[in-house]
């Protein structure tokens, strides 16, 4: 076959292959569901298919390739697709512009009950393909859908449970009203207000992870709380589950219920549980329930209270009656027979023997029964109270009480209780005897007032009321009685007391009362005495200080004058010297009574010591009267005091000054009377000199000491000697007191006295007393490293330490410095430390001290500022009683008594007493006698240095004075020194 034929006949066979094509597209085309249409770029129809026809509702035929727009137009006129009133030129106008413009009205076409989306598209060979196809039953389906949204959307809203609807990626896309209400939002789009979390921070990790969880399928029940737009918190029960929506989105739908009231019920009722568990942990109440039989419910503090296995949950009656004290079983078996039919609550006290330990424990048990119609018991319930440490309590009370009976029966102690419970009241034997009433007296207030002074009833009737009433817990009080029995005065001591429950009030009165009048005399002596020279009996410097003090306030008030006298008697020494202290005492005595005879009532006259006497006058019209008094005084004592036949002349230097005219203080006064003092004396003595500003030449003197003190310091002569302290009782040696001493540029050693002005210079008194701290602690650690036996160095502090708050702390630093034990030192202080500037200090000072092991000791006691509240007020552990009280106290019965009162009264407050400057055996062994415990002077040694305290140490052989004979062996002397 030639090539011209093969090619013709490819060409043949390639022809009937795409006419078999075409044939099948055309069929494809006609049997499409789709209506298609297809124009070229001058508008005329080049294909389309008999569905196109049908959905225009165009009649067969009608529609045919090559037909123009123009035509096509034409026949949609004729269909009703375009608005009437238009021509065919206007709409295809409209078409060309639409089509130009892209807003051509391609979309949906409904015919009847069909609905046909139509369609357009431009191929890039110029041609417009329009398709049109039926979609009424998508129309359908959707308009189904959006009903089924709707109906949704309405029970979401119309459920009265919160309905929230969460996308995939946790972002609430729904709401229902409920669910706004409970997050007080007006709309879906408030919840997303910036800053704002619907949940606490203590859930949103938990709220990430139910999302999670229910976005894999799984459901999820859970609570959790919320919190509204405003702020308000709510407990609510959430039941969170997927959800595919009517689009087939999955979601996280979460349906939560508000609980509030239901969690807070709960949780009211778990407070209410372990308020209940607390209170009965707190108050020991053991609960239960009984059956006939049996104890059929415990609870666990039951089992733990009676020591049952844990766990255990009933109990018969008859294992119980096994753990009842067998003691108690018979009395326990036998009122549960007799309550049984009688009483529907029964309470009970018993023991029980704990089966895991035996121990014996107390119960209380009290209980509620339940009877049937019959009244036969069908249940009980109730409660055990451990009651074994009240038991124990009443016991010992019991014992208290009988120990306390006999105690204050070996007291002397009288007792007065009264039990307001019982309303009962009881009397002692001894209360009888003080009060001198008989067993027929009823015991009572009444009784006991009769008997108390009419001076002092209103002050027992203030302090019994204030216990009974409440107002005070407890009172110590002196009272004077007239004894009922004779009529005799007496003081008596009463120590009472109250004793009270909150909810009971007044419990127990006990008063304890001792007869005090001889203690009570004592302390009345050692009070005047703290208050006057016992020479003169005229006022001390205290009391003196005092008047002085009062005058003054007075004064500036009334705008009167006040005078000061200061008087010192000439030539007293000499006559001391060579007459002997008798007859200075003597003239010392009639110096006092004239004085008292010269000044008015209200002139307060005192003695400072020695032959220094003053006068206070108060309410004065002026200098002129000050004057008169002064030389009336002088006249007086110039009359001559005659001594066993001899005249001796007794003539007074005075120096005087007035308020305000020469000071506005106590102490300017008392400054510029005593340079007037000075000036007198200076002028020739025997005469009354009024201050003048001039006279500053004593200041000169006192400046002299002052500033030979601080050279001493400055120089390092200020050193410590030291004197021993003995037991009277065993001569056993108990210690040493550092005294001041100083050394002179010549190698001589000098006493306090010539630097007696410095102590009243705050700042050197300090330094020289910082000094001989300094000294003393060196010292001490010397002789504890030499193994020497001086068991403790008593140190004077001056009132100027205290003046600085930190003294102890300083002190007590320097101790641990050193490392010397507080059991070593000993710190005196004289009662001038109490008054003035400073003494707001001493207290804490001296308790943190006493508190660290320094014992304190009170010196010079009774000679100025003695007050027996500062014994009681502070932590004294020695009483130093005065050497002018020792010196003369063999001849003088006024000094031995003041010694017997001191001495019995640091007995009875548990404190040591030490007598300075004994001088003779006489002096030690009436000391003894009296039970004074320690002991120094120059009987036993004089003051010597450091270097030489261990040779009288080791040197002490000692023998205490027989007090009721001869010496045996030697006297009672350190042989160690004798200088």
């Amino acid at each position: 076959m030639s090539e011209q034929a093969r090619s013709l006949a490819e060409l043949e066979e390639r022809n009937a292959w795409l006419e078999e094509q075409l044939a099948l597209h055309r069929d494809a085309l006609e049997h499409m569901h789709q209506g298609l249409c297809m124009f070229d770029a001058e508008g005329r129809i080049t294909l389309l298919n008999r569905r196109y026809s049908e959905i225009l509702h165009v009649p067969a035929g009608s529609l045919r390739p090559g037909m123009t727009s123009t035509e096509l137009i034409a026949l949609g006129i004729e269909a009703g697709h375009y608005p009437a009133g238009k021509s065919v030129e206007q709409i295809r106008a409209d078409i060309r512009e639409q089509l130009r413009s892209g807003s051509y009205p391609f979309g949906t076409m409904t015919r009847g009950d069909k609905t046909y989306a139509i369609k357009n598209r431009d191929t890039e060979q110029g041609l417009s393909v329009t398709t049109c196809e039926d979609i009424t039953a998508l129309v359908e389906v959707q308009s189904a859908l959006r009903d089924s949204e709707a109906r949704l959307k309405a029970i979401f809203d119309a459920m009265p449970d919160c309905v929230k609807i969460f996308d995939e990626s946790a972002q609430l896309i729904h709401i229902n009203p409920r669910g706004l209400e409970l997050l007080q939002a007006p709309d879906l789009a408030s919840l997303t207000t910036p800053g704002y979390i619907p949940v606490p921070p203590e859930y949103f990790e938990s709220c990430l992870d139910v999302h999670r969880r229910v976005m894999a399928g799984e459901s999820v029940v859970w609570t959790y709380e919320v919190i509204g737009l405003l702020g308000r918190r709510r407990h609510v029960e959430a039941h969170a589950v997927p959800f595919l929506m009517p689009d087939g989105s999955k979601v996280h739908m979460c349906i939560s219920r508000d609980v509030n009231e239901r969690q807070q019920t709960l949780d009211a009722l778990v407070h209410s549980e372990e308020r209940l568990r607390l209170v009965q942990e707190a108050t020991g109440l053991a609960d239960f329930e009984t059956t006939p039989g049996m104890i059929s419910r415990m609870s666990e503090y039951f089992v733990k209270q009676a020591g049952l296995p844990a766990g255990t949950k009933s109990l018969s009656a008859a294992d119980w009656m096994e753990i009842v004290h067998p003691a108690d079983r018979e009395l326990f078996g036998q009122m549960i027979k007799e309550t049984v039919y009688r009483d529907d609550t029964v309470q009970c006290e018993y023991r029980i023997v704990r089966p895991d330990n035996g121990e014996v424990r107390w119960i209380y048990s009290r209980t509620k029964r339940h009877r049937d119609a019959s009244g036969k018991t069908v249940s009980s319930i109730g409660a055990h109270l451990d009651i074994t440490e009240r038991k124990l309590v009443e016991e010992a009370l019991r014992e208290s009480e009988e120990r306390f009976r006999l105690a204050a029966e070996a007291a002397g102690l009288g007792v007065w209780d009264y039990d307001a419970s019982l309303h009962k009241r009881e009397w002692s034997e001894r209360l009888r005897e003080i009060f001198g009433l008989g067993e027929g007296v009823q015991p009572g207030f009444a009784a006991a007032e009769k008997c108390v002074h009419p001076g002092d009833q209103a002050k027992f009737r203030e302090h019994v009321e204030a216990l009974r009433s409440g107002q005070a817990n407890r009172f110590e009080e002196s009272f004077r009685i007239r004894r009922a029995s004779d009529r005799a005065e007496r003081w008596i001591a009463i120590n009472g007391w109250r004793t009270s429950k909150a909810d009971q009030g007044l419990r127990r009165i006990i008063m304890t009362v001792r007869d005090v009048t001889e203690e009570k005399t004592a302390e009345e002596r050692v009070r005047w005495s703290a208050s006057h020279d016992a020479l003169t009996r005229l006022a001390n410097r205290s009391l003196f200080q005092e008047k002085l003090d009062a005058a003054i306030q007075s004064a500036s008030a009334s705008g009167r004058a006040v005078g000061l006298l200061l008087l010192d008697m000439d030539h007293f020494k000499q006559i001391n010297d060579s007459l002997g202290h008798d007859v200075g005492d003597m003239l010392l005595k009639m110096f006092a009574k004239r004085l008292r005879g010269v000044v008015r009532h209200c002139d307060t006259v005192a003695r400072f010591g020695g032959d220094e006497f003053a006068v206070v006058m108060p309410e004065l019209d002026g200098e002129h009267t000050l004057l008169h008094v002064a030389r009336a005084i002088q006249q007086r004592l110039r009359e001559p005091f005659i001594h066993t036949g001899r005249i001796i002349d007794c003539r007074v230097s005075i120096g005087a000054s007035l308020f305000p005219d020469h000071g506005r203080t106590p102490d300017a006064l008392l400054k510029n009377a005593d340079l007037a003092l000075y000036a007198a004396k200076a002028a020739g003595r025997g005469i009354v000199k009024v201050f003048e500003p001039q006279m500053g030449e004593d200041v000169k003197r006192r400046n002299s000491m002052v500033d030979l003190a601080r050279n001493a310091l400055s120089t390092d002569r200020v050193i410590p000697y030291y004197q021993p302290k003995l037991d009277l009782a065993t001569g056993a040696l108990v210690g040493f007191e550092a005294l001041l001493r100083w050394r002179m540029p010549n190698g001589r050693i000098g006493h306090p006295a010539a630097l007696e002005a410095a102590f009243e210079d705050a700042e050197v008194a300090a330094q020289i007393s910082d000094r001989m701290i300094d000294r003393v602690i060196r010292d001490v650690r010397s002789w504890l490293d030499r193994g020497v036996e001086f068991r403790h160095v008593a140190v004077n502090a001056s009132a100027a330490e205290f003046r600085r708050d930190n003294f102890a702390e300083r002190l007590l630093e320097q101790l641990q410095r050193a490392e010397v034990p507080t059991r070593c030192f000993q710190l005196e202080v004289t009662e001038t430390v109490f008054l003035g500037r400073g003494a707001e200090y001493v207290h804490r000072a001296l308790a943190l001290l006493s508190l660290r092991g320094v014992k304190i000791a009170l010196d010079d006691f009774g000679t100025g500022y003695a007050s027996l509240r500062h014994l009681k007020q502070f932590p004294v552990d020695t009483i130093k009683i005065d050497q002018s009280f020792v010196r003369d106290m063999m001849e003088d019965p006024g000094d031995e008594a003041i010694i017997r009162a001191v001495i019995n009264l640091g007995r009875s407050l548990g404190i040591k007493v030490v007598a300075e400057g004994i001088e003779s055996q006489g002096q030690a062994r009436r000391l003894i006698e009296l039970s004074c415990d320690f002991g120094q002077g120059y009987l036993f040694s004089r003051a010597v240095p450091a270097g030489r305290v261990p040779t009288l140490v080791a040197g002490c052989f000692l023998q205490p004075v027989v007090p009721t004979g001869a010496i045996r062996g030697r006297d009672l002397r350190l042989v160690a020194n004798r200088d």
